[in-house]
C-alpha cells in the first residue's frame, strides 16, 4: 500500500539464486506472476463458502499459508548478517522489517510513515481487509505521508497543489503515545503542503491547532452556533467557550497555576503556514 514491496522484491531479485534462475522481481508478487502458489493464488488461504453459516477461510494445504511456489522460498536474501526469504519477509512486522533492511533507503522511506502513524505492530503481508476502522485511516495517511518523503527525496522538485484532508475524532480509542504520533504526523502532512480540518476533543489535539472554531454551548437542538474562534490562548480568554475553559484548568494542572498563557502567533515562522494550517472544529 505504502510502495514498499517494489524496492523488496528488487532486492530478491537481485539474490544469487534469482540471478542463476533468471527470475524477475515479478515472480516475488504474491498478486500476479508464476511464483505465487497456483492453489491459492497467493493468498496463503481458500475461501469455503458456507451456506447458512459465515464463510470458513483455511490456511492453504499446498503452500501452508506462505503464498509462494517452493522453489520461489529457495530464494534468501541476506542483510546484516541476517537470511530471510520472502515469505518471511511478509512475516516481519513493520518494526522488524524496518530493523532487517536497515540502510535500504528506498525500504525504509516507504516503512516509516507506517511507524509515524502508530502501525509498526502490523505485518508486512497484512491482509487490508482485516484491519481495523482506525488503522484503515493511519494506513491511508501514511500513504500520503509516504508520497510525500519521495516527494523531498526526488530530485525533481515539482510544485504540487496540496489536498485538504478531513478527520472526524481521529484520537477516538488511541493511546496518548499514539496521539502524540498522529500530531507528528499531521505536522508532516503540513510540511509537504497540505492542509487539515480536524472535528476533535481531545485537549492535546486542540492545544496544537493553529486556529480553532468552537461550536456550542451545548449539545444538539441547545447547540449549532460559533461561540469562539481564534488560536487555543484566545479561546481561554473567551468567557463563553466552554472549550476555552477546559483547556485553561487542562494547562494550569500540566505546568501549575499562574503559567504564562500560550502565546497567539500573529506571524506563522515557517513558510507553509502561511496558506496551510490545522483547523479543530
Amino acid at each position: 500500500y505504502v510502495g514498499a514491496f517494489d524496492p523488496i522484491r528488487k532486492l530478491f531479485a537481485r539474490a544469487p539464486v534469482a540471478l542463476e534462475r533468471g527470475y524477475t522481481p515479478g515472480m516475488f508478487s504474491f498478486n500476479s506472476g508464476e511464483g505465487r502458489c497456483p492453489t491459492c493464488g497467493g493468498t496463503g488461504f481458500e475461501h469455503i463458502e458456507m451456506q447458512f453459516l459465515s464463510d470458513v477461510y483455511l490456511r492453504c494445504p499446498d503452500c501452508d499459508g506462505k503464498r509462494f511456489r517452493p522453489e520461489v522460498l529457495e530464494v534468501e536474501v541476506e542483510h546484516l548478517g541476517k537470511r530471510a526469504n520472502v515469505a518471511d519477509v511478509l512475516d516481519m512486522t513493520i518494526h522488524e522489517a524496518l530493523e532487517f533492511f536497515t540502510g535500504l533507503r528506498d525500504v525504509q522511506t516507504a516503512l516509516t510513515p507506517l511507524c509515524d502513524v502508530g502501525l509498526d505492530y502490523l505485518k508486512l503481508g497484512q491482509p487490508v481487509p482485516t484491519l481495523s476502522g482506525g488503522e484503515a485511516q493511519r494506513l491511508k495517511l501514511a500513504g500520503h505521508l509516504a508520497e510525500a518523503a519521495k516527494s523531498r527525496l526526488s530530485k525533481a522538485r515539482v510544485a504540487k497543489k496540496g489536498n485538504l484532508f478531513l478527520f472526524d475524532e481521529p484520537t477516538t480509542g488511541l493511546h496518548f503515545d499514539d496521539i502524540a504520533k498522529l500530531m507528528l504526523a499531521f505536522r508532516k502532512l503540513l510540511a509537504a503542503g497540505h492542509s487539515l480540518v480536524v472535528i476533535e476533543h481531545n485537549l492535546d489535539m486542540v492545544l496544537a491547532a493553529d486556529w480553532v472554531l468552537d461550536l456550542g454551548p451545548e449539545g444538539g437542538m441547545y447547540g449549532g452556533e460559533l461561540v469562539a474562534t481564534g488560536t487555543p490562548a484566545d479561546l481561554m480568554q473567551s468567557a463563553t467557550s466552554y472549550t476555552g475553559k477546559a483547556l485553561k484548568e487542562y494547562q494550569a494542572s500540566i505546568v501549575g497555576e499562574g503559567a504564562i498563557p500560550l502565546p497567539v502567533i500573529k506571524e506563522p515562522t515557517l513558510a507553509y503556514e502561511r496558506n496551510n494550517a490545522i483547523s479543530i472544529l
